[in-house]
C-alpha cells in the first residue's frame, strides 16, 4: 500500500470513528436520561458485552483469540494502561453528556486533538511542524464557530468533558506506541478486561435494574462504540497522531449533517465557515501544504 493510499485510509477511518462516537454518545445520553443508567453502568455494560463476545471467539480457531492474548498480552502494562485510560475517558464522557447539552459537551471534548498533537511530540518524538500546529488550532477554531458554547454548564460537566478528552488523547498515544505488537482486536479485548475488573466492585452498589428495551439500547451503544474504537485504533497504526488529530474535529461536521437530515435544521453561515476551517486544518496537518503555498 502506497503512503498516499495509507494516509487517505487513515483519514477515512478517523472520519468514520468521529461519526460513530458522536452517534454513540447521543445513545449514551438516552441511556442516562430515559433508562436511568449511570455513566459507570453504561461503561460496565459495554465492557461485559465485549468480553462475552471475546470468550465466544475462543471457540473459533480462525478468530486468533487465545487465553494468552487475553490475560498475558505483549507489553501487558502498556496495553492495560491504554485500556484503563479509555475506560476512564468513556465513563467521564458519558457522565458529561448526561449533565450538559450535547453541543457544550462536544465543545469541551474536542480539546482532545490539541492535547494529542502536543503529546505526539512529547511522548512519541513526532516532529510537530508549524503546519500541524496550525492545522490543530484552525480545526479548534472551526469547532468553536460551529458549537458557539454559550451555555453555563456545571463545573462537574466541564471537569468530566476535559478529563475525558485528556484520557482519550493518552489512550491514542499509547496505542500508537503499541502499533507493532498489538492489533485493534487486542485493544478491544484489553479495554473489556480492564473495564470489567475496575468497575465490577462499584457495580455491586450502583447497578440499577434495566428493561429489555434499555438493554437493547445498551447493545447498540456497545456495537457503535466498539466499531468506532476499531476505526481509530487502526488509523493510529497507519498514521502519526499529529497528522490525524485535526480530522477528529470532523465530529462536529457530522453533527451538522445529522441535524440537517434528521431535524431539518439548516447550518448557519458560521457553521459552514467552521466546517471549512476543520477541513483546512486537516489538510494543513498532512504536511507540505504550507510549503507549497509559500513557494507560490
Amino acid at each position: 500500500m502506497s503512503s498516499g493510499t495509507t494516509a487517505v485510509l487513515a483519514i477515512a477511518l478517523v472520519l468514520l470513528s468521529s461519526l460513530l462516537y458522536l452517534f454513540g454518545y447521543a445513545l449514551s445520553k438516552t441511556l442516562a436520561n430515559r433508562y436511568g443508567m449511570t455513566a459507570l453502568q453504561v461503561t460496565f455494560l459495554r465492557c461485559v458485552l465485549v468480553l462475552g463476545v471475546t470468550f465466544l471467539a475462543l471457540g473459533w480457531a480462525k478468530s486468533g483469540v487465545t487465553w494468552e492474548r487475553i490475560w498475558r498480552p505483549t507489553r501487558v502494562w502498556e496495553q492495560r494502561g491504554a485500556a484503563a485510560a479509555l475506560v476512564l475517558s468513556n465513563a467521564m464522557a458519558v457522565y458529561a453528556y448526561s449533565l450538559m447539552p450535547v453541543t457544550a459537551a462536544s465543545a469541551l471534548g474536542f480539546t482532545a486533538p490539541l492535547i494529542l498533537t502536543a503529546l505526539g511530540g512529547l511522548m512519541l518524538g513526532e516532529r510537530i511542524s508549524a503546519g500541524r500546529w496550525l492545522g490543530a488550532l484552525i480545526g479548534f477554531a472551526g469547532m468553536l464557530l460551529i458549537v458557539k458554547p454559550t451555555e453555563n454548564p456545571s463545573l462537574l460537566g466541564i471537569f468530566a468533558s476535559v478529563g475525558a478528552a485528556a484520557f482519550y488523547a493518552i489512550y491514542q498515544i499509547v496505542v500508537r506506541r503499541l502499533r507493532e505488537v498489538a492489533s485493534s482486536v487486542d485493544t478491544a479485548m484489553q479495554v473489556a478486561v480492564v473495564g470489567v475488573v475496575i468497575l465490577a466492585v462499584p457495580m455491586v452498589w450502583f447497578w440499577t435494574p434495566l428493561s429489555l428495551e434499555g438493554f437493547a439500547m445498551g447493545v447498540l451503544f456497545t456495537v457503535v462504540q466498539t466499531v468506532a474504537l476499531f476505526s481509530i485504533s487502526t488509523a493510529l497504526r497507519l498514521s502519526e497522531t499529529s497528522k490525524i488529530a485535526p480530522w477528529q474535529f470532523s465530529g462536529l461536521i457530522w453533527a451538522m449533517l445529522l441535524d440537517a437530515v434528521m431535524f431539518s435544521v439548516a447550518p448557519s453561515l458560521g457553521s459552514l465557515a467552521g466546517a471549512a476551517c476543520i477541513i483546512l486544518g486537516g489538510l494543513l496537518a498532512q504536511g507540505g501544504l504550507l510549503r507549497r503555498l509559500f513557494r507560490r
